[in-house]
Order: structure tokens, then sequence, then C-alpha cells
């Protein structure tokens, strides 16, 4: 006789559960799942805390392998640029690419290997709680001979185990004997790694239990998807990386950040190897199933970004912040010589707070739009993201700017009592333009656009634009820059309002002004002063002059920080001055009073905004996503 429990998804994403199958006769073999849905968790944290040595000893023992690596890449790279056939070169050097990238994710292989899920203990009454419970139905009048054994259908995917006193692992050995079957026995389901690819597998793991004389019952169930945190979530802590000894201002506005932060939210400074870009080592995200209380029992999952440039420092979120509900993902990736990887640092990895449509939010990830020549972001972290079943992401274009994140041009702010419970704050090139075109009328086009700038010592005197707004604004390259902004931010709301619903009484649109003169820019323009007049020049010249993608010329507000309570921290915008009042400053901070936001202005003009980021892209933040019982939303 067969008993069996099916657990499906619906067409819509969201987990269901179906009714038992009807059998007849006498069986002596029956499941129940206490797990409602049929949920269980992959359990990637640590709760015995048993990796965090081992993790730093392996980040440590990479730097001096991996640099060996680059200098054997780069001799080899010099090697086949010498090569005659230049087709075959080619041919080669992507090889040479694939292997050393291989090479080079070794450390983030076996950081990533290291979790509660990697032995075959549970380790410890924390560890017990990530696992989903089934229990086989007490079956008083088994007879004395009868014996019972577990199968799982995917062995690999899953670890099941047994209580008895202490937890142990079920093998193809394990049988249940006649006391145990009488009695009904406690078992215990985690999964060993989360869900990358639906086409390879699904989450679905079937549990059979068979009793001697052909009895047996089955039960399916499903792995618990891995979800992005959302703004309109509590903010729990602000991560940032420590800045360089030299870098007053970093310090500064990190300082000041941290006086607004609420508890028991903080600031906590990281050592990131170098990079400053703590938003885009790795985004924030959890997978949970119901509890035994009812409440959610999960824990944080951490995805790391594929970008090779962040691939040192996204291993803090194993060397420091993995642990006790807290885990890491490594996404494997092949590079392709096209590809622009920035698209795959995640600053450009946002998620829609809860709509009608998707109640657990939805991702939106910049990329290529139709722009030549360039692909991203990498098909195995949207092919991740998409087999989750709850937040099909949508693709933006984000192609127009320099560094290309979404984080540049719109941000996500809870606001109660609004339609939505959120709105969407978007960056206004139109009405940036439109505060120098006011300025202009007031004769005072001949002061910096830039007021209020502190004193500038080299390179930065030079890296600030110090040219006034009539300079400014007599600049076509400049001005159809932020048309050409405006432009693609229009198209990217449109996308906005076909796939998620947003309205214009959802936007919260701040001014805003980009320029074409980014850090290529500078490089490019060096070039060219440095060249003899003749063909070769013009060439160049002409190609800086038809530069159109965008960085932040004003501080970018939108790239700023969402805390608790109504609370915002923007980069100071240091805008034209007129009538003693910085007009960016003072359009920005009215636009987020109508929202119930009071915004705190740090500097990061030195430090993070020379750079071509703000302060959205130099911090991250953990969200309690863990209250979120996502499994009773139906979309």
């Amino acid at each position: 006789m067969l008993a069996r429990t099916l657990l499906f998804l619906t067409t819509s994403g969201a987990l269901a559960l179906g009714a038992p199958l009807a059998t007849a006769g006498t069986t002596y073999a029956g499941l129940r799942v206490d797990t409602p849905r049929g949920l269980f968790l992959a359990n990637l944290d640590d709760d015995g805390g048993r990796c965090h040595d081992a993790a730093r000893k392996i980040a440590a023992d990479a730097v001096d392998r991996e640099a060996a690596n680059d200098d054997a890449f780069y001799k080899r790279r010099e090697e086949l640029e010498k090569l005659p056939d230049k087709e075959e070169a080619e041919r080669l050097y992507q090889e040479l690419v694939r292997s050393h990238r291989k090479k080079q994710n070794l450390a983030d292989r076996e950081l990533a290997a290291c979790n509660d899920a990697a032995d075959t203990v549970v380790n410890g009454r924390k560890d017990a709680l990530d696992l989903a419970r089934i229990h086989t139905i007490p079956q008083p009048t088994v007879p004395n001979s009868a014996v019972g054994s577990l199968r799982v259908s995917q062995p690999d995917r899953v670890h099941l185990f047994i209580k008895r006193g202490a937890w142990e692992l079920v093998t193809r050995e394990t049988r249940l004997t006649a006391d145990e079957l009488r009695r009904g026995a406690e078992l215990g389901i985690e999964g060993r790694d989360i869900i990358r690819d639906t086409a390879q597998w699904d989450g679905s793991i079937d549990v059979t239990l068979s009793v001697s004389g052909g009895a047996s019952s089955t039960v399916t169930m499903h792995e618990a998807p891995v979800l992005t945190q959302l703004n309109t979530q509590r903010l729990e802590q602000v991560i940032t990386g420590k800045p360089s000894d030299d870098d007053a201002e970093g310090k500064q506005w990190r300082a000041d950040t941290a006086a607004v932060i609420k508890k028991p939210a903080g600031l906590r400074q990281l050592d990131l190897s170098g990079d400053q870009w703590a938003q885009d080592i790795f985004e924030p995200a959890y997978t949970s199933m119901p509890g035994a209380d009812g409440r959610p029992q999960g824990m944080k999952l951490l995805i790391g970004s594929v970008n090779d440039d962040r691939r040192v420092a996204s291993r803090v979120m194993f060397t420091e912040l993995a642990g006790s509900d807290v885990g890491g993902i490594h996404v494997e990736h092949v590079p392709t010589s096209t590809e622009n990887n920035s698209y795959d640092s995640m600053g450009n990895l946002e998620t829609i707070p809860a709509t009608s449509s998707y109640p657990n939010g939805r991702v939106v990830i910049g990329g290529d739009g139709l722009a030549p020549g360039k692909t991203g972001p990498a098909p195995e972290m949207l092919t991740l993201l998409k087999s989750q079943g709850l937040q099909d992401p949508i693709s933006l274009d984000t192609s127009w700017l320099t560094i290309g994140h979404v984080d540049e041009f719109i941000q996500f702010v809870p606001v109660p009592g609004s339609r939505l419970g959120w709105k969407a704050v978007v960056a206004d090139p139109t009405a940036g333009l439109k505060l120098l075109d006011q300025v202009q009328k007031a004769g005072r086009g001949g002061d910096k656009l830039h007021g209020n700038l502190p004193p500038l010592e080299w390179p930065y005197d030079g890296r600030i634009d110090q040219r006034t707004t009539s300079e400014f604004l007599a600049d076509k390259q400049f001005v159809e820059t932020n048309e050409r902004a405006a432009e693609r931010i229009a198209a990217n709301l449109d996308v906005l309002r076909s796939k998620a619903g947003l309205t214009e009484a959802d936007l919260v649109r701040v001014p805003s002004l980009y320029t074409a003169r980014s850090l290529d820019w500078g490089m490019l323009e060096t070039t060219v002063r440095s060249m003899p007049e003749g063909p070769a020049k013009e060439a160049k010249r002409a190609e800086l002059n038809a530069m159109r993608d965008g960085v932040a010329e004003v501080p970018g507000t939108v790239n700023g920080l969402v805390l608790n309570a109504g609370q915002y921290v923007a980069p100071k915008p240091f805008g034209p001055v007129l009538g003693g009042k910085d007009l960016f400053a003072e359009a920005i901070t009215k636009a987020f009073r109508k929202i119930g936001y009071q915004v705190t202005y740090v500097n990061d003009l030195t430090s993070t905004h020379v750079s071509e980021g703000e302060i959205h892209c130099a911090t991250n933040t953990l969200r309690d996503g863990l209250t979120n019982r996502w499994w009773t939303k139906q979309s």
C-alpha cells in the first residue's frame, strides 16, 4: 500500500499543501510533516561557530597563492599577445581567463563549503531548530518482526536525521525497530545547498518510509526560497569598510552617520581589504520556514558578488559575518571578454518592497539594455534569483551610467500610510537643470555651481569641477548628458509602471545632476592633452566630446542610507547657493519632509563621491527579514 502527501508550487510561485492520497486496507507505514507547508531550510549558517577560525585561515592563505596566480596569468597573456594567429590567441586567452577565475575562486569555494549542512551531525540545540520535522505515525499493532527503512529521493541534496536521544544521520542501513514504529519516530531534514537553478533541481524532496510487508508512505517536501531583504524591514545593523588612515573625511562621515543611527542598529566598520564599496560585495537575503512555536525559523544568507573586483572583499561574509543564523553564498561565474562586470556588483541589485502582485518584494537589477558590445549581469546570478520563485527579477537599463548601478538613480523607502506603504525616490536631472536656470536668471550664473565647498587640495581641486553655473549650462556635453539621463530614467520608470504597478503618486522626485566627466573621461582627456596636433589627436578629442554616460555631478541623494523611524542619510550636495541657501539641499529636504523623513547630510565629497560612489555604495545593511511570514502571502 502507498500513502502519499504532496506539496507543490502553485502557478503564482506560492507553496501549497495537497491532501494525502487515499489508501485502502491496513498499512503499517505513515509519515506526518510537522512543518507547515512542508518546508525545510538550506542549513548554511554556523550555529556551532566551528567555521570562523578556518575561514580566516583560508582567506589569509589565499593571498600569496592568488598573487602568484595573477603573475602567471599576466605572463601568459603577454605570450598570447605575441602569437601571429590572433583568432587562436583570442581562443586561448578566453580559456586562460576561465581557468584563472576557477583558480582564484578556490578560496571562495572552500569558505562556502563550511556550514552546518556540510557535516553529518546536528551541531547543538540551535542547529536542531533549523531542521524541518517529520514524524512517523505511531502504529501500535505492528508485529515484533516489523522493520522500517527510510529513503530520500535525492540524498545529495539533503540530510535526513532520526532522533534517538541524539540525532543520527539516516543512511541506507538505518532501520526502525518494531518498538520505534509503534511509538513513532521523530525525523529532521536539512538542505545542503540553496536552490540555484530549477532546471537542475526545483527544491522538492521525497521522503519515503517503508515497512516490511510492503507498506510505504511518502511525503514531498520543498526547500524554502532565498529572499532578498526589503528597505521596509527593520534595520538591525549598518556595515561599512574601515576608511584608510589618510581619509579624514571618510572617518568623519562615518562618525556623523553613526550618530544618527538609532539602537539596536549600529555602524560596524570592517576590514574590506581596501575595497570601500560595502554595498557591492554582497546582497543580504534570508531564508525561513514556520518554526515549532509558529514564529519564523531561519537565517540570513549573504549572496556574494560574482564581480571579480569584489572577490577578496566579499570574503568578509565568511571571515566576519557568518555564524549563528548567518550564512554566506558563493556563486560561481564564468566570465566572458565582452561582459561589464560592474553590473555584477550588488549595488546594481535592489528590491522593490511589497506589492499586491509580489507581496514579498521583487528584485530589480541593471544591465546593458540595448547597448552594443556589453553583456551582464551574470546569467548564473539571474538564474539563481529567478529560481527562488517569488521575486522574479525586473531588468532595468543602466547602460547610460558609467558605473551602471540601479542605486545611482532609484531608492525605495518605507512610507507608512501611503498607497503601497513605501515610495520610490527617483533622481530627476530635469529638475536639476531647472535649478541651474533659476540661478542664472537670478543673476548668479557667474558663481561656482558647487557652493560652500571646503578647502580642496590636490588632486581633489581638479576632481571637483569648479566651473560656474553659466559655464555648466553652456557645456553641450553636460546638458546632453543630463537630458539623456532624464530620458533613460523615464524609460526605466515606464518599465516599473508596467511590471510593478508604480504610479506617479508612488514616486518622490529629487533634483540631480550627472556629468560625462568621469574618471574614464579624465584619463582620456589627459591622453588627448599629451598628444601632438594631428588627425589622431582630433579623433581622440572627438571621442572625448562624444561621451555621454553619466556619473553624479552633484553628490547623489538617491544613493543614500535608509534608517529606521523616518531617518535618511544622504551625501551633502554642495549645490549652487542662492540667498544663502543650497538650492539642492533645500529642494531635497522639502521632498523628503513631505513623506515624513528627516534628512541628515554628511560630507563624502573627497571620500567616496570623487571615486564615483556615495553613502549607499559605501554601506550595507542587515534588516529583519526573518519576521516575514512569506509562506502566508499569495500573489
